[in-house]
């Protein structure tokens, strides 16, 4: 990656954090700018007009650069109000520098992303100027908004330092590629209610309400059952920060990057797909900028109040491609735990107090829900059971707001005190196909699972 200096870099992270591809049996985005080279210049690509929806700013101070809690606004360039629009510098091979001006209209328009974390973040406005960088090569997922009802006429610019050859030089060497697009938009006036009327209709979310869950890209994770206020709660354990927070999964999107893609080995591995192909992949051993997601049954209140084992059922896959989970064995080899190929419900028998990490594959980028449940025997011979979904967008490309479906984003506000077993600390350095060093706790984990595995499926139970 090349290094930015300029002012806009935070800008510029944004859009790199927000890079959209529109998810299975969704409707595709509008892009409202596509640019590309032109001989030595620089050509773009742009509807005439967009077409608005009003709706209202909602009570998140992040979005205070567009107005008070409940003040109208109208998005540009979606049709339904959900999807984005796109700005696409896939084309180009230098960074772009973008900005926003007013030719006509009775109020201001805003261009903004989101980040990672899922909040708005402003790049450029008619009100206050300003400019911000596009990386040549991506494609990023924008709103634009306007904030007065009425006729308006925006001019988006970009600019491009080019060296003579066509590539990028040192500021004092370049020459400007420049390029405009003109846009006609006309903001019909409604009534705040009415507007309400159109956001719910639109539900799960607006342009604003699409991006409301914790997007975890990296570090140590666990999912897991709990009592929370003395229900059987299935969560997920992060422990990214120095002290672990639980959060709820409908509020959490896993982030697969494409720097998770790797090549089928040779072996054990038909069930992936054909050998020398690329599959994504969390690996049960931990590599550096790649989320490392886990399971355990080390709450003290589950160890406390199920003496057993605990049943981890894959009860449903939504998305692009097949889901596996599977155990690398010391000297290699594969230990299937969950195979979306196959008959669903699959279930495996997880040991009381056991902390254990896998390999999770995805064969196809795009948004995933793996619907799972954990299952237990109180000491009282009560059953406890809790279903939830674990929402994963997979592919730099896959926008993580298309896999949100909740509306938090925060914990519970309780932190693990540590309690019931030993959680390893994250890392770098590991082998990703499990055959080199980890920590004993996770390989032993790994050993008990693969020892007491169950799968059992719509056709009947089966133990391995």
């Amino acid at each position: 990656m090349r290094p930015r200096t300029t002012p806009t870099v935070l800008a510029a992270a944004a859009i790199a954090a927000t890079v959209w591809a529109s998810p299975a049996k969704a409707q595709a985005p509008e892009g409202i700018a596509a640019f590309e080279p032109d001989g030595t210049g620089l050509a773009v690509t742009a509807p005439a007009e967009l077409a608005t929806v009003p709706s209202l700013v909602p009570e998140r101070e992040d979005f205070a650069f567009l107005g008070a809690p409940g003040d109208l606004v109208w998005i540009a360039g979606t049709a339904d109000g959900i999807t984005h629009s796109t700005l696409d510098a896939s084309a180009v091979d230098g960074d772009l520098t973008l900005g926003l001006d007013k030719l006509e209209g009775p109020g201001d328009a805003w261009l903004y992303t989101f980040t990672g974390p899922g909040l708005a973040e402003p790049l450029a406005s008619t009100a206050d100027g300003g400019s911000f960088t596009l990386p040549g090569g991506t494609t990023a997922a924008v709103v634009l908004a306007v904030d007065e009802p009425g006729e308006y006429r925006l001019e988006l610019g970009a600019r491009e330092a080019v060296s003579d050859h066509g590539s990028i030089a040192p500021r004092s060497q370049a020459a400007t590629a420049t390029a405009t697009a003109v846009y006609s938009l006309t903001a019909e006036k409604v009534t705040a209610e009415e507007a309400a009327v159109i956001a719910a209709e639109t539900e799960p979310g607006n342009a604003q309400a699409a991006a409301s869950c914790e997007v975890i890209a990296d570090g140590h994770v666990d999912i897991g059952p709990r009592f929370v206020d003395g229900e059987w709660t299935v969560q997920l354990r992060d422990d990214r920060a120095a002290e672990s927070e639980w959060r709820d999964l409908d509020d959490t999107v896993l982030r697969v990057p494409d720097a998770a893609l790797f090549p089928i080995p040779e072996g054990d591995y038909g069930f992936l797909g054909e050998t020398g192909d690329d599959i994504y992949m969390l690996p049960q051993v931990q590599a550096s900028g790649i989320v490392w997601p886990g399971w355990n049954t080390q709450d003290p209140g589950v160890i406390e109040g199920v003496p057993g084992a605990v049943d981890w059922s894959l009860e449903a896959v939504d998305g692009p491609g097949e889901f596996t989970l599977f155990l690398t064995g010391t000297f290699g080899g594969a230990d299937v735990l969950f195979d979306s190929s196959e008959a669903l419900p699959q279930t495996i028998s997880v040991p009381q107090n056991t902390h254990a990490h896998g390999n999770w594959t995805f064969s196809e980028p795009g948004v995933y829900r793996l619907t799972i449940a954990f299952t237990g025997t109180t000491g009282d011979g009560a059953t406890v059971t809790d279903t939830a979904d674990v929402q994963v967008a997979v592919g730099d490309a896959s926008d993580p707001n298309a896999a949100c479906s909740g509306g938090g984003g925060d914990s519970d506000g309780t932190e693990d005190d540590g309690d019931g077993g030993f959680l390893p600390t994250t890392g770098t350095g590991w082998l990703l196909w499990g055959l080199g060093a980890a920590t004993a706790a996770v390989v032993l984990g790994a050993v008990i699972m693969a020892a007491t595995r169950k799968c059992r499926n719509a056709t009947g139970d089966a133990d391995v």
